[in-house]
């Protein structure tokens, strides 16, 4: 208590330096514990609403054929995959349907001795290499055990609806239509376990209502394009260290009684977006399709909530009024191009998806938030910022097919993927946040023509993802840097993502069609 109570004029003086950010970029500015933390809760939420950080796609016929769908794109799904393909049906359509994602994240931690201190140069601290550190234990050494996501499950809806040969206009079509991104929104994990300090919860809720247009000039031509206007909300917590702790004390410096939380809640109810496509049947047993997707910007406003640990910095808050933030973030192009071989009674589509990660330079933070300690009378305005990421585009190859098992009856599909990840190839940046790396994925489904205006579609598709290993992390649990008796400045805090990760997704698909 003594110590803490020593620095703890020390730690608002310096603006608390440093602490949930990428080291190699603390010389730029002046930190501080509210900015570094909430860059990282952004980067956790904002992500899942783009195409590089989330698993391929939706939609349980498309998830039967391994997501090929651009070329064929024949059901109320195209209104996500290629609009052109909305003016293929006829009178009246909707789609009623929905996506249960089931994901396992297993994430076993390991430590490093590699600091950096505060002028950015990276160092060695000597006290301790924390390769056999336990945070959950408080003391060690002990083997890291590991931390595993603990709410599996999460939905993906889609509804769609299609006025076919809008008044007696042959080829025109008409749709309303809403859906989600192909991403987990619902982040569940131990709360004292070794990932806390990257998340130990959060909550997305984002959807995309929209309005489409068709038209197919002949079987040569055919347009569409869809207007979306993105909703989302975002809400996670992390725990964070606020104290500053010396060199004898490393062994304690990540027990879960000395943790601060802080959660961020902010939402965008305007993320303009768009997709357009082509489609042209040459021949008639050749397809070809394309659609694009244009960039999401968006800007996130909301508030910060901090709670202190219990002890000599349970009287910090921040100051009433100033606890505001906005999140500022765009995503890429998607492309999508897709082959078709059709059939009497089977077709086999093969698509290749990029995505342009590469163009994305930074996450932006504004802040209008303050933080006072009870002790220090002025308080400490946080700055704003922009962080880098590092992303890479994003290359897959989908391959699928229906056979019309029963002509009329049933039909059924197979399919599969391959996708690169976005993130660097030392993976140096990679979390349990938003796991998602190089992935393969299997599907098969069918569709059950029920009655002669309703088909019954399941889909089920296995991802199966690579493990990732990450010896070489970024990310950083930050504090005040400890100076030692011989000038040596470290910075404290743990490199906290680094080890192994075992992800896998299960996706599991029914939806309903209904023709009038």
């Amino acid at each position: 208590m003594e110590l803490h109570n020593r620095v703890c004029k020390k730690l608002i003086d310096e603006s608390i330096n440093n602490w949930y950010t990428i080291p190699m970029r603390r010389a730029l500015y002046p930190s501080s514990l509210i900015w570094a933390v909430f860059i990282a809760m952004f980067l956790d939420s904002t992500a899942v609403v783009a195409g590089g950080l989330e698993f391929p796609d939706l939609g349980t016929v498309a998830i039967g054929r391994g997501t090929a769908f651009t070329a064929r794109a024949d059901n109320l799904s195209a209104f996500y995959y290629n609009p052109a393909g909305l003016s293929k049906g006829e009178g009246i359509n909707v789609l009623v349907g929905a996506n249960l994602v089931y994901m396992n994240v297993d994430f076993l931690r390991k430590g490093t001795g590699k600091g950096v201190d505060i002028s950015g140069i990276e160092v060695q601290n000597p006290s301790r290499d924390y390769s056999g550190f336990d945070p959950t234990a408080g003391v060690g050494p002990e083997d890291f055990s590991t931390t595993s996501l603990q709410g599996h499950i999460g939905p993906a809806p889609m509804v769609v609806a299609s006025w076919c040969d809008v008044g007696d206009v042959d080829g025109l079509a008409l749709a309303l239509g809403l859906f989600t991104p192909s991403s987990f929104g619902f982040l569940k994990y131990p709360t004292d376990g070794s990932q806390r300090y990257a998340m130990r919860e959060a909550q997305f809720l984002i959807v995309y209502p929209g309005v489409g247009i068709s038209y197919e000039f002949n079987k040569y031509i055919q347009v569409g394009g869809v207007f979306l206007s993105g909703i989302g909300t975002f809400q996670e917590s992390l725990a964070i260290r606020p104290l500053a702790l010396s060199k004898n004390t490393l062994d304690y410096n990540e027990r879960a009684v000395d943790d601060a939380i802080m959660t961020v809640h902010a939402a965008d109810y305007f993320m303009p977006s768009g997709i357009i496509g082509v489609l042209s049947n040459p021949l008639d047993w050749l397809e070809i399709g394309v659609s694009v997707k244009i960039p999401v910007y968006v800007e996130a406003e909301g508030n910060i909530i901090y709670v202190a640990p219990e002890g000599s910095l349970s009287e910090s808050e921040l100051v009433d009024g100033k606890d505001k933030i906005t999140l500022t973030q765009h995503f890429p192009w998607v492309v999508r191009t897709g082959v078709r071989y059709i059939h009497e009674i089977f077709d086999i589509e093969a698509d290749f998806v990029w995505e342009n990660w590469s163009s994305l330079e930074g996450f932006g933070l504004d802040l209008d938030a303050e933080l006072l300690d009870g002790i220090d009378p002025n308080p400490k305005a946080m700055p704003d910022a922009t962080v880098p990421k590092h992303f890479r585009d994003v290359y897959s190859i989908r391959l699928g097919s229906d056979i019309e098992v029963w002509p009329g009856n049933i039909a059924i599909r197979v399919g599969g993927f391959y996708q690169t990840s976005a993130y660097p190839e030392n993976y140096d940046t990679f979390s349990v946040d938003f796991p998602y790396g190089e992935q393969i994925g299997a599907g098969a489904g069918l569709t059950w023509h029920a009655a002669r205006f309703l088909d019954v579609n399941a889909g089920y598709m296995h991802i199966y993802q690579f493990d990732v290993e990450v010896e070489e992390g970024i990310v950083q649990q930050q504090g005040l840097p400890y100076e030692d008796p011989d000038g040596n400045k470290f910075d404290i805090g743990n490199t906290i993502n680094n080890g192994s990760y075992e992800v896998s997704l299960d996706l599991f698909g029914l939806s309903l069609e209904g023709h009038f």
